[in-house]
C-alpha cells in the first residue's frame, strides 16, 4: 500500500506560483520537491533548528488512513516567522490599529510598545493566511476593547503556510517551535507568566497552538475549526488535545464531510458544535467545501487566502462573542445533536457554556451545541419552556412554534424544532431559538401545535393538543430578563389543532 501512495505522490502535479518577473508568471513544478521532502514511514526523521529545539518523525506520525503523508519541514529562511505586535495607533483615530514586528530582542519590545507584565493574546493564522488579514484585525479590537492594556501578537507565518497543504503542515511545527521561544523570551524579560498566555488558532493555527501548549501549557487555547486533514484520527501528540491548556475551547463550524476543512473530533475541554458543524446558515454550500490536499497556488487568485465559508464563520462567531453586550452564544451539552434539536437537554449550570474569555476550571468535557443565525448578528436568544398537557392520548408527536410578544409590541418568532414525543402531564420542557430584538417581558404569545399526521387521521379526523398552561424562561440574556413567566390560553380554548395558532396570555392566577 506505502509503494502504491509513494508512486502517487510521486506522479502528483502540484505547481505554485512563485513569483513574477516582467508580467510573466513563474510557475515551479513541485513534484519533485514533494517527493523529495517526503519522510517514509519507517525513516527516523529529526532536524534540528538551532537553539530553537528539533522536529521529530516516527512511525507515530502515520497512519494509513488519515496520515499517510509526512514532508519534512522547510527552513526557517523560507518559513519567515513574524511576531507583529499591534496596539492603538496613536497619531491616527482611536479605533485605528498599528501592527509593529518584534523579534525576541529587548531593543525591539522595548520600542514597539509592549506592555510587560499584562496579557497576552497571540493569534495563529490558517493555511493560506497572513498575520494581516482582516479577521486578525477585527479580533484585536474585540480583544483591546474586551480587556484593558493587553498585549496581542499576530504570528504570521504566511509563507510556510503557502500550497501544498502538505507542506504546510509540516512547516507548522517549526513555526511552534518559533512561538515557543518567543513566550519564553518574554517569560524571562518582561514578567509574563503563563496564567496570562491566551492562544487562539484558526484551522491550521489551532493545531500549532496544540504545539505550543505540549511544552509550555498555557492559561487557555481557543481553537477556531481546527482543521481535520491529517489531524483527525491521530494521537495526541499529532494534534490539538486537551491537555495542551489549562483550559482549551474548541469551535467547529465545518465537518459536513469529506471535503471539509474541520473535524467533528472531540479536542478540547469544551467542543462547540454550531450548527452541528454542518454548512453554516447563510453560507452556500459551494462557498463551503474545498479539498486541502488538493489546493495550489494555481487554484487561487494572487494573494488570496482559500475560500470557505463555514470555515470561516468560527473566527466570525468568536468576534461577535467579544462584541456582543446583549446576547451570548450559549452551548448546552448534550449526547447528541438529534437530542438537542428534539429539546431533550435544557439543564444549564455546568452544562451551558459559552465561549469568548470565559475559562471554565470545572471538567465536564463533552459536546456543547448551539445554534446560530444566518447573518449578523449570528447570535440568537435561547429559551427554555414547559408545556402542561392534558387529554385522553398520553403521547403526543410532533413540536410547538411560538410567535411572541412582549410589553414593547417587539415580535419574534422561534425557530422551527425536530418532532419529539410529549406526554400528558407538566414534564415536556425543551428550548427553542429566537432572533433578535430579544423580549422584554413577554406578555402573549401565539401558539402553534404540529404534529406528524398519521395514515388513519390524515383522512378522518384533525389532530389536537390541549395545553393548559405554557412557562418560558430566557437562558442566555444578558441577565436583566430572566424571570420566568407563565401563560394562559386567552379564552377558554384549550385545544389546538395541529397547524393552528391559539393566543395565550399572563396566567391570572
Amino acid at each position: 500500500m506505502r509503494s502504491v501512495l509513494n508512486m502517487l505522490i510521486f506522479c502528483l502535479q502540484i505547481k505554485i506560483i512563485i513569483g513574477t518577473d516582467e508580467n510573466e508568471n513563474m510557475v515551479e513544478d513541485y513534484t519533485e520537491v514533494t517527493t523529495q521532502n517526503n519522510i517514509q514511514f519507517d525513516e527516523e526523521y529529526t532536524k534540528c533548528y538551532g537553539d530553537l529545539g528539533c522536529v521529530s518523525t516516527d512511525s507515530t506520525w502515520f497512519q494509513d488512513d488519515f496520515r499517510p503523508v509526512n514532508l519534512r519541514p522547510l527552513e526557517l529562511e523560507i518559513i519567515k516567522t513574524e511576531f507583529i505586535l499591534i496596539r492603538k495607533n496613536r497619531t491616527s483615530s482611536k479605533n485605528s490599529i498599528f501592527g509593529e514586528v518584534v523579534t525576541t530582542n529587548k531593543r525591539s519590545i522595548q520600542s514597539s510598545g509592549y506592555t510587560t507584565g499584562k496579557y497576552l493574546f497571540m493569534l495563529i493564522h490558517d493555511f493560506t493566511g497572513t498575520g494581516y488579514t482582516g479577521w486578525v484585525k477585527h479580533m484585536t479590537k474585540s480583544l483591546k476593547k474586551r480587556t484593558k492594556k493587553c498585549n496581542v501578537i499576530s504570528v504570521d507565518w504566511h509563507t510556510g503556510a503557502e500550497p501544498p497543504y502538505d507542506q504546510a503542515v509540516a512547516n507548522a511545527r517549526v513555526v511552534a517551535l518559533e512561538i515557543i521561544a518567543m513566550i519564553r523570551f518574554l517569560k524571562e524579560n518582561y514578567k509574563l507568566t503563563m496564567e496570562q498566555v491566551h492562544l487562539i488558532g484558526h484551522g491550521v493555527g489551532a493545531h500549532i497552538a496544540g504545539y505550543v501548549g505540549q511544552v509550555m501549557k498555557p492559561n487557555k487555547i481557543t481553537a477556531l475549526d481546527p482543521v481535520g486533514p491529517r489531524f483527525q484520527g491521530m494521537p495526541p501528540h499529532v494534534r490539538l488535545d486537551p491537555t495542551d491548556g489549562d483550559y482549551v475551547e474548541i469551535l467547529h463550524t465545518d465537518a459536513q464531510n469529506i471535503h471539509s476543512q474541520g473535524t467533528m473530533e472531540l479536542l478540547g475541554h469544551t467542543d462547540f458544535f454550531i450548527n452541528n458543524a454542518e454548512n453554516q446558515p447563510g453560507c452556500p454550500p459551494q462557498q463551503s467545501s474545498y479539498d486541502l490536499l488538493s489546493v495550489t497556488r494555481a487554484n487561487l487568485n494572487e494573494g488570496q487566502i482559500l475560500p470557505g465559508c463555514s470555515h470561516k464563520r468560527a473566527y466570525k462567531y468568536y468576534i461577535e462573542a467579544l462584541d456582543s453586550e446583549e446576547c451570548t452564544f450559549l452551548g448546552i451539552k448534550c449526547t447528541s445533536y438529534q437530542e438537542f434539536l428534539q429539546g431533550k437537554c435544557t439543564n444549564c449550570g455546568v452544562n451551558c457554556r459559552t465561549f469568548g474569555l470565559v475559562t471554565y476550571k470545572e471538567l465536564n468535557n463533552g459536546s456543547y451545541f448551539l445554534q446560530t443565525d444566518s447573518s449578523l448578528p449570528y447570535c440568537m436568544f435561547q429559551y427554555r419552556a414547559n408545556v402542561e398537557i392534558s387529554g385522553t392520548r398520553s403521547k403526543f408527536y410532533g413540536f410547538f412554534q411560538f410567535i411572541l410578544i412582549d410589553k414593547n409590541h417587539f415580535v419574534t418568532r422561534s425557530s422551527t424544532l425536530e418532532p419529539r414525543y410529549f406526554s400528558s402531564g407538566t414534564n415536556n420542557t425543551f428550548v427553542f431559538y429566537t432572533t433578535v430584538p430579544e423580549m422584554s417581558k413577554i406578555i402573549k404569545a401565539k401558539v402553534c401545535w404540529k404534529e406528524k399526521p398519521s395514515i388513519l387521521c390524515s383522512l378522518y379526523c384533525k389532530q389536537s393538543i390541549i395545553v393548559e398552561k405554557i412557562s418560558i424562561q430566557s437562558i442566555n440574556s444578558s441577565g436583566r430578563r430572566l424571570k420566568k413567566i407563565f401563560l394562559c390560553p386567552s379564552t377558554e380554548t384549550k385545544e389546538i389543532f395541529s397547524g393552528d395558532f391559539v393566543d395565550f396570555t399572563i396566567c391570572k392566577t
